[in-house]
């Protein structure tokens, strides 16, 4: 018999803060896990009903653990979901006000939580004017690569939708920052350098017309094995882009 025990709830949650967030601290809890099992139920009752008029019954109770729980990484798990649903205020013109209220909030009272990448995120909550101010002020408060690079990454999105010549300037800047300095950071299931290569170095317009030859994409399959769009060379092939907001 195996004198090891079972990993248990805990355990599963250190290691998950370690591999995304770079630090256990204040993870292993049963304040952590309440506030789980209330986005658990959210997300059970959102899923069979409308999640705007869920998301307006349930903002008391995290309101509640944000409160109980004020100052700890499980009080800062409650307050991003409050965060995130301010999305429902959008056509009440509010959304906006209210998420960068609580965003410069947050910033102040959890500057060295992991978690404060989810700001960054969430970056479709601000106002377009203001998301490279409240972007450098938490790259300025925070000490996490995983931020900052989160943080860069979306200013860059902002500056990109411009046409100002300045603008264009510096989300290059931005891209090679990101590339030199966090293209080890993990975004998703690739690297925030992968990101920026791709960003920086984009495919002509001439070369992406119809009746020219598709230019070389490389990917991994579900094994981890590498591919290459030429090696279907012959072959008809449908690639599907999505995106998971």
């Amino acid at each position: 018999m195996s004198s090891q025990s079972p990993m248990n709830f805990c355990s599963l949650t250190v290691m998950l803060a370690a591999l995304f967030f770079g630090s256990t601290a204040g993870w292993c809890d049963e304040d952590l896990q309440k506030v789980e099992a209330l986005e658990a139920l959210f997300k059970t009752a959102a899923d069979k009903s409308n999640p705007r008029t869920v998301a307006e019954e349930f903002q008391t109770r995290f309101e509640t653990l944000a409160m109980k729980f004020s100052g700890t990484e499980s009080g800062l798990r409650a307050e991003l979901w409050i965060l995130r649903n301010h999305w429902w205020k959008r056509s009440a013109g509010t959304m906006e006000e209210a998420a960068t209220k609580q965003v410069r909030r947050l910033i102040t009272e959890y500057s060295d939580s992991p978690q404060l990448s989810r700001i960054a995120e969430f970056r479709y909550l601000y106002d377009r004017d203001e998301i490279s101010t409240l972007m450098d002020e938490l790259i300025e408060a925070s000490p996490h690569d995983r931020v900052d690079a989160w943080a860069i990454h979306a200013k860059v999105y902002t500056l990109r939708r411009s046409k100002d010549p300045q603008d264009i300037a510096r989300s290059r800047k931005s891209l090679e920052l990101l590339r030199d300095r966090y293209g080890a950071v993990p975004f998703r299931d690739s690297t925030f350098g992968a990101i920026a290569v791709a960003m920086l170095s984009p495919h002509p317009a001439e070369d992406l017309v119809v009746g020219k030859v598709a230019p070389e994409i490389e990917g991994s399959d579900v094994d981890g094995n590498i591919f290459r769009l030429s090696d279907f060379r012959g072959r008809v092939v449908l690639i599907d882009f999505w995106g998971d907001w």
